[in-house]
């Protein structure tokens, strides 16, 4: 197996500490940073939804846009304008 060192900031290190304690209390046993990392690249992995990316750059590039064309998923459930606007704007029917 390969090892790769990542540089992360003081303050991302010490949330890493923190979130490495809980792990460990949760797991009832010591876990690793590299555990942790693993398991969380796994998570954002399989539930896109995790990762906030900052905003594509415009215009997007075509070989982008073609492979935009095909993305998406149907979650099988009708949505209503005004249910958009209501969750989006915080707007009461």
């Amino acid at each position: 197996m390969a090892i790769t060192t990542v540089k992360i900031s003081d303050r991302a290190n010490r949330k890493l500490d923190a979130l490495q304690a809980r792990m460990s209390l949760r797991a009832g046993k010591r876990l690793t940073k590299q555990t942790i990392l693993e398991q969380l690249i796994k998570q954002a992995i399989d539930e896109e939804s995790l990762i906030l990316l900052p905003p594509p750059k415009y215009p997007l590039p075509p070989k982008v846009l073609r492979a935009l064309e095909n993305y998406g998923a149907d979650w099988g459930v009708e949505t209503r304008e005004e249910d958009i606007d209501r969750i989006l704007y915080d707007e009461e029917q």
